[in-house]
């Protein structure tokens, strides 16, 4: 008899193992920053289609990259949304950090960082730049962006890593230019700044993806709950880029939009989820070599997960 409740007890722990283990699979806690590109993600949340596709997931708030990548790095998150400079930076530092999708980039019609002239300067052209301050955040996707849009262009770069205070200080002159991320750079437009080059403006070339990345030890353990948040995802972005109104009010709240531009602020169209290319991915690799910023080998096959 004893033999038997013995045996029966085990089942039972071994039962409730494996609930315990199937609701840890489900817990996906994505770290997200206050920028237009995160919309699908609250949508999917609001609109119960995570939960549609039986995973729980838990968005955390960051406002900074820092505080985002830490809690990456740490276990506190297992996702994020992210961008190929701030992830080859982590795999260089050793962090099995990997890109499962493209997440939003810049289109002919709808620019998501520009380089903008202070209301105070003359500066109306790329070539107006020579010699002027421009502010920007250093080693960062601001600073590849403001590479690719300058070209050969001799500047003074002004490292101002807080993006609120960068416009602030080009709005008062202190700056001549300064990159700026949507939806920033379009309340600098409004208040007077002048538009000098945008990547939305670049002729056959993307310099502007954002990505959702997971961490690897989730993604080789958890590979079928990566393919339903991106499902998910997927589904969230069809919904956005049919009724773009729809959404709007929760755009304007989730990225902190300015109220005087909220109203006729141009949606995005969102990006089903799909690989990121290895011919960008080795452009901005070539890139941050070249300013010795990598110094490990930073492979295009352990960065992207090919599902």
């Amino acid at each position: 008899m004893r033999k038997e409740i013995f045996i029966a007890l085990v089942v039972v722990a071994l039962v409730c193992c494996g609930c315990v283990t199937k609701h840890e699979t489900g817990a996906i806690k994505v770290g997200l920053m206050p920028d237009e590109a995160t919309l699908p993600y609250y949508v999917a949340a609001q609109d119960g289609i995570f939960s549609s596709y039986g995973l729980n997931v838990e968005i955390v708030p960051f406002q900074s990259a820092m505080e985002r990548d830490s809690a990456l790095t740490a276990g506190e998150i297992v996702a994020a949304e992210n961008d190929p400079v701030g992830v080859i930076l982590l795999r260089n530092a050793g962090y099995d950090i990997r890109i499962v999708s493209l997440e939003l980039q810049e289109t002919p019609d709808k620019m998501r960082f520009a380089i903008l002239a202070s209301p105070r300067s003359s500066i109306t052209s790329v070539s107006d730049l020579n010699g002027k301050k421009i502010g920007i955040s250093s080693n960062t996707i601001i600073e590849y962006i403001t590479d690719a849009l300058i070209g050969a262009t001799p500047v003074e770069k002004v490292e101002v890593k807080k993006v609120p205070l960068r416009m602030q200080m080009l709005l008062s002159g202190e700056i001549d230019a300064a990159t700026l991320p949507e939806p920033l750079a379009s309340y600098a437009l409004f208040s007077g700044a002048k538009l000098v080059i945008s990547d939305s403006m670049l002729e056959n070339r993307t310099i502007s993806q954002t990505v959702i990345v997971f961490r690897g030890d989730f993604v080789d353990a958890n590979p079928e709950a990566v393919h339903k948040f991106l499902e998910a995802y997927g589904d969230a972005v069809r919904r956005i880029n049919a009724d773009p109104e729809k959404y709007r009010a929760l755009l304007v709240e989730k990225t902190h939009m300015p109220a005087q531009i909220a109203p006729g602020y141009k949606m995005a169209t969102y990006m089903q989820p799909q690989p990121y290319p290895e011919a960008d991915f080795d452009s901005v690799i070539q890139w941050m070599r070249s300013k010795n910023m990598v110094q490990n080998p930073v492979s295009y096959e352990d960065t992207v997960w090919s599902g």
